[in-house]
């Protein structure tokens, strides 16, 4: 029995010993916790490179001066869409048009801040590297349409992506908006 109990303790000591003694994993097999790049902190659109409405809807905001200007890069999915003025109160708003679809997809610099409480239970979220993040899903949690609610650093307003076009369309939106550079031909 003693030299059970004496097999024992020297087992349970060899095995603490090794796990003291464990090499960590190499520094490169950890998970990656980075944040990708914002896209608006690509190089800004010059304001030739965006339909004329963008710049007359900003222009005419009561935000401007808190809202950057945001146009996407590219529409995916409703290429060929027509844009048009939108409303949201003491903001900007630009929306799509498809044969069939009023209001498919679009952006908005709503005239809430970004600080402002607001709904926040969504399924979906993202960030980026310069701490802009994105809540999105399902409008009125039920959906088909998905909305997003974007707040971008160093910017107080609070934006409204949507689309109607599905969530696969949304994030592509997401990823396509920049900048626009008004003072910049």
């Amino acid at each position: 029995m003693l030299r059970c109990r004496s097999f024992a303790r020297s087992a349970a000591a060899a095995v603490a010993l090794s796990i003291g003694c464990a090499q960590p994993p190499p520094a490169d097999s950890a998970p990656s916790t980075a944040a990708r790049p914002a896209p608006w902190s690509s190089a800004t659109l010059a304001r030739g490179a965006v339909v004329r409405v963008f710049a007359t809807q900003w222009q005419a905001a009561d935000n401007r001066a808190s809202c950057g200007l945001l146009a996407p890069v590219a529409l995916g999915e409703g290429q060929g869409a027509t844009p048009r003025a939108a409303t949201f109160s003491g903001g900007w708003a630009v929306a799509y048009d498809l044969p069939d679809v009023r209001s498919a997809f679009g952006i908005a610099g709503t005239g809430s801040l970004a600080t402002d409480p607001s709904y926040d239970a969504w399924p979906l979220r993202q960030r980026w590297a310069d701490g802009s993040t994105a809540g999105y899903g399902p409008e009125g949690g039920t959906g088909p349409n998905q909305l997003a609610y974007l707040r971008i650093a160093g910017q107080r307003c609070l934006y409204n992506v949507w689309s109607r076009l599905g969530q696969q369309h949304l994030e592509y939106l997401l990823q396509q908006l920049r900048f626009v550079d008004l003072s910049n031909r």
